[in-house]
């Protein structure tokens, strides 16, 4: 039934999630104008937040050489992580290391090495350019990795023990684990293909499913959100993997959902017939640019939400 007025509705959980907050505690501790420090890739997938860190004294490059020609004597693993050789660059250049790494990826290294040493094949299920994936495999520290959104991306063409001209099955052992922001329906169907690819002939697979709580909890919080909108705004950067799947997960319960980096994309012709509209943010969304996207709703006509954008637990650690 229509009424007159119209709803921001925010999602529960949406924002900075604890590896986020933490990473950005650390580097702008670090950051000094008179001592910059330079963060190989975007410290977070967020261009206001790394526009904002400048002035701090935190800067971009994009390889450890870069930033020792130009001058830099302290650099910076982001928060998706980075492969051990980025360490040993730095040592051999003499540069201070600080590594901003989420905890949550951490674990993920870590298992991936374990896993290795007891003989699995690795299989991340991941986007292969992320820097949290090309991480993994690197600390994995073999050639037996590999990262894959489907089956048809693996080195193997057939089921284990098939053979033939031109056969490539899979060995008999493969463990697979996920990037820690990925959606887990698809993680789950992509495992349950690998499976009946892997599990003949003796075949042994060890599905660990590693996508982080905090991916969870914006999830499942847009996904209690979905039923009670007509539209929904993912707010996040546009490299943002978490805030992109969000809009995904939008759009997989039948409501129009939009990825926006800020509310000068949102566009008056989205909001017609609109009378709810759901707010959620992926992980690495600062207050502020959340805030703003709710004002820019505001000038549509839209009552903004009565309890403000989000409650904050400072307090917040993840299990892990």
């Amino acid at each position: 039934m229509s009424t007159d007025t119209r709803r921001i509705i925010m999602a529960d959980e949406l924002g900075y999630c604890w590896g986020v907050r933490r990473a950005l505690d650390i580097i702008e501790k670090a950051g000094k104008p008179e001592d910059p420090v330079a963060t190989v890739g975007d410290v977070i997938h967020n261009p206001q937040v790394v526009d904002r860190l400048r002035s701090q004294g935190v800067q971009t490059a994009e390889t450890i050489d870069e930033a020792a020609t130009r001058g830099f004597k302290r650099i910076a693993i982001t928060a998706h992580g980075a492969g051990p050789e980025r360490a040993e660059e730095a040592k051999a250049r003499g540069m201070e290391l600080i590594d901003t790494t989420c905890p949550l990826v951490t674990k993920v290294q870590r298992l991936a090495q374990k896993l290795v040493k007891q003989g699995y094949y690795i299989v991340v299920y991941g986007d292969h350019y992320h820097p949290e994936v090309r991480g993994i495999i690197s600390w994995s520290g073999t050639t037996r990795a590999v990262a894959a959104k489907k089956v048809e991306d693996l080195p193997w063409n057939a089921q284990r023990g098939a053979t033939g001209e031109g056969v490539e099955a899979p060995p008999r052992k493969v463990a697979v684990m996920s990037q820690t922001t990925k959606m887990v329906e698809e993680f789950l169907g992509f495992t349950r293909e690998l499976t009946d690819m892997v599990a003949r002939e003796g075949g042994e697979i060890r599905i660990c499913n590693t996508i982080c709580e905090p991916t969870y909890e914006r999830q499942n919080a847009l996904k209690r959100l979905a039923s009670q909108v007509d539209l929904i705004l993912a707010i996040g950067g546009k490299k943002s993997s978490n805030t992109a799947r969000l809009a995904e997960v939008g759009r997989a319960f039948g409501v129009e959902s939009y990825h926006v980096e800020s509310g000068d994309e949102i566009d008056a012709n989205w909001l017609g017939s609109v009378e709810n509209v759901g707010v959620t943010a992926g992980a690495s969304t600062p207050d502020d640019v959340i805030q703003e996207i709710v004002d820019r709703l505001v000038s549509f006509g839209f009552e903004p939400p009565a309890q403000g954008i989000k409650p904050v637990d400072l307090e917040e650690v993840p299990s892990y």
